[in-house]
């Protein structure tokens, strides 16, 4: 009904006015105040009257005339110039028909033109386990690769490994002194806890079984072992890499690659981008280093000769620019200085910088109850993500990382999540798909009765009616726009409505009103396809 009525006032516009483009200026939206007798409203006249040099007023009402005859809604203009449209009741509660008899309730939200998108998400260095600070990005990267596939569009999944550089030697450093005590001596602020165990045992038993005669020391700072170094090396990251894939499996997240940042220094790729931007005249010499020229330089290779991030993650995005139609980054909010560097940087190299999107997720705190729970790598005092995992479920993961924007910060209380009662809004909603499947066993072949609009006259039905038209513009928002929030408040506000209808109306009784056992057929599909694009299961019981 929306997309007809914006068909409509176009068709006015062009009647009245000769406007270009009038279809990117009418926006038909849903009426959000409860007090205004209306379903929807437009302030298109509001938008045009400069344009027209006329009184937003006088053009609504001039557009109100030509819009009268429809019988499917009444039209009436509000000041300063709004265009109000209530809908006829059978337009309204059809809307109950038109979900059951549904094949595909995101049909709307297809792209008329497919692009070629790569998601880079979590990307956590490979130095320990992931914890639940990262599970935030984590899902949400997943769950926007979801929607841009819904979309129709082609979505390809990347984990950058950044498996060059500091923290990998640091890493190497800390399983080194778990064999031989004497290098934590030596060495500061290494990594803690069971894993670097675990992994030391592991680095143990390959030394052993290739019959190495060397000191651990030696091994480190010997230049002839240099190429052993590197084998232990490659062992220590593929086993954390490892954990990591194993952890993002059992979060059903599967990426399409794992791009190591040491295959850019392999290939040259780091050499060639630095080449392009010296060509460009972006680079200078300052104190030995070569610098990014820009109002603050920002180093690529390092006085002693060392690359700089910077630098590796220019030509990874070089790489990613040059072969895809969109790429998306998802990285924490520490990452706020880098953007602009980011972009600075791939326009120096020639590239469209609108092709870049990138979307900095603020922390998420976990706590239980009052309890703060710290996440800290280095000092190994943190909760893995596979632990949470065990504790509250994939379901109720997926939906505590997703129920804010990702520009809010999260608090996550494990005891929420965990209670089966309508303070763990994940429970409460599956609960209500789960109590309507309950009632819809016991009511057999219900499709077989006509549907009445006029049976559903009552206040809670009228409420639940208007929540479920909202649904088709619910998914545009959320899916298009990339804002699983949206979805997820819609889904418990949903829930809540039937929640309070069930309590207040009997469904099963000696005269069933089937009107009423089709509404709550709605409501449940529509729970469990919203349910199903936010990963989260649908159950029949709880």
């Amino acid at each position: 009904m929306k997309d007809y009525i914006k068909k409509e006032v176009i068709r006015v516009l062009n009647e009245i006015y000769e406007l270009s483009n009038p279809n990117d200026i009418v926006e038909i939206q849903k009426t959000s105040n409860k007090h205004v007798k209306s379903d929807y409203f437009s302030n298109v006249a509001m938008k045009v009257a400069k344009t027209l040099g006329e009184n937003p007023l006088q053009i609504a009402e001039k557009m109100e005339s030509h819009l009268k005859e429809d019988k499917n809604y009444r039209v009436w203009v509000a000041k300063p110039g709004y265009l109000n449209f209530t809908l006829d009741n059978s337009h309204k509660n059809n809307i109950v028909l038109d979900i059951i008899n549904s094949k595909n309730l995101l049909e709307g939200i297809r792209t008329e033109k497919m692009n070629k998108i790569i998601v880079e998400f979590v990307s956590a260095n490979p130095t320990g386990p992931l914890h639940v600070g990262h599970g935030r990005g984590a899902i949400y990267g997943n769950i926007i690769s979801k929607f841009l596939e819904i979309q129709g569009h082609q979505v390809h999944k990347e984990y950058y490994v950044n498996d060059y550089g500091n923290q990998i030697n640091k890493l190497v450093i800390s399983v080194f002194s778990r064999i031989d005590d004497t290098i934590a001596k030596s060495n500061s602020d290494l990594y803690e806890g069971d894993y670097v165990n675990d992994i030391s045992l592991k680095i143990t038993e390959f030394i052993n079984k290739n019959g190495w005669n060397i000191k651990i020391k030696d091994l480190l700072e010997n230049n002839e072992h240099s190429k052993k170094l590197e084998a232990c090396r490659k062992i220590i990251v593929n086993s954390i890499q490892q954990d990591i894939k194993n952890s993002l499996s059992n979060l059903g997240i599967i990426f399409d690659n794992w791009f190591s940042e040491s295959e850019l220094f392999d290939k040259n790729s780091v050499d060639e981008t630095i080449k392009k931007l010296r060509e460009s005249g972006k680079t200078i010499k300052k104190d030995g280093a070569l610098m990014f020229d820009d109002d603050e330089p920002r180093v690529l290779i390092k006085s002693n000769g060392e690359y700089t991030y910077f630098a590796s993650d220019l030509a990874y995005h070089d790489i990613k620019m040059r072969e895809f139609d969109k790429v998306i980054n998802i990285w924490g909010a520490d990452h706020h200085g880098y953007v602009n560097r980011i972009y600075k940087g791939l326009e120096s190299l020639g590239h469209d910088i609108n092709k870049l999107d990138i979307h900095l997720i603020q922390f998420a705190n976990l706590y239980r109850g009052k309890e703060k729970i710290s996440m800290s790598t280095r000092k190994g005092d943190f909760v893995e993500l596979d632990t949470l995992l065990k504790e509250i479920g994939v379901d109720a993961i997926n939906y505590f990382y997703l129920m804010r924007s990702k520009d809010q910060h999260l608090d996550f209380d494990l005891e929420v999540a965990v209670a089966s009662n309508k303070n763990n809004p994940v429970y409460y909603i599956q609960y209500a798909h789960a109590r309507i499947e309950k009632i819809l066993m016991n009511i057999q072949s219900y499709e077989k009765f006509d549907f009445d609009y006029k049976n559903l006259a009552k206040d809670q039905e009228i409420d639940l009616v208007d929540k479920l038209s909202s649904f088709s513009d619910i998914c545009k928002t959320s899916i298009v726009n990339l804002k699983p929030q949206i979805m997820t408040n819609y889904l418990y506000d949903l829930s809540q409505l039937f929640h309070g209808y069930y309590a207040n109306e009997k469904i099963i009784k000696d005269q069933i009103n089937y009107s009423q056992v089709y509404l709550i057929a709605a409501v449940q599909k529509v729970l469990k396809c919203g349910l199903g694009v936010l990963n989260i299961e649908a159950p029949k019981e709880m």
